[in-house]
């Protein structure tokens, strides 16, 4: 298998040569940054699907102030995150927790009773 990389000034990704968006040893297959070099997006791919390993987001976005704005983690295209932690998160521009999904094999999931999903307004109270 050959891996292709297209660079161009705001973005980057890595296909193979039957056009999968592939790449291993823990980079990036999908990159795009701000005009002002801060980067906005980045997702992590393997068979042309969402994936990453060892406890880190296969997908993350981030504000062009730098604040962190979601982070997904995904195994083999399918919402997985173990330990109690969400496997989907969202924050507002001021680093305020927007939204937080819990899931397990691509399906809702959470320990002890909890929601599995949670939503907050922007002044940080939980919605009902």
């Amino acid at each position: 298998m050959i891996t292709l990389q297209f660079k161009a000034i705001t973005y980057s990704y890595w296909k193979t040569t039957t056009n999968l968006r592939h790449r291993l040893h823990g980079k990036p297959a999908y990159q795009v940054w701000y005009r002002n070099g801060q980067k906005e997006y980045e997702v992590y791919y393997e068979n042309d699907l969402w994936h990453r390993l060892n406890g880190k987001p296969a997908s993350q976005s981030w504000y062009e102030n730098g604040q962190k704005e979601y982070e997904g983690y995904y195994e083999h295209g399918q919402r997985h995150r173990l330990n109690g932690k969400p496997a989907r998160q969202a924050w507002y521009p001021d680093g305020q927790k927007y939204y937080e999904e819990y899931y397990e094999n691509n399906l809702r999931h959470r320990l002890n009773g909890k929601p599995t999903y949670q939503l907050w307004y922007a002044n940080g109270e939980l919605t009902k």
